[in-house]
């Protein structure tokens, strides 16, 4: 698909309305975020111009203050548990019949 829009000119659109927080709507004409999105297995409801419009469940957007920032220490703890984490047995396989 070729797209005549210069870079400049693509926009991406987070939409969500006051009665329904629990979906977003999604508006976007930049090839980056369409591949992005179909990869993840949403598929837009509209096509409009050369951009499209895809539906969202509020948790698939996150919204944070800034980058996250973790501690040497913290990531030890995370690479400990992770490694831990693979050993143990899930609490349900004990009921497994």
């Amino acid at each position: 698909m070729a797209y005549e829009l210069q870079a400049e000119e693509r926009e991406t659109h987070l939409n969500m309305t006051g009665d329904n927080h629990a979906q977003w709507e999604v508006f976007t004409d930049d090839p980056y975020w369409i591949r992005r999105l179909e990869k993840m297995g949403i598929q837009p409801f509209a096509k409009v111009g050369f951009g499209f419009k895809y539906k969202l469940s509020a948790d698939q957007v996150l919204i944070r203050k800034g980058k996250r920032h973790v501690s040497e220490a913290q990531r030890e703890r995370l690479r400990h548990n992770a490694h831990f984490g693979v050993k143990n047995p899930s609490p349900t396989a004990v009921f497994a019949t």
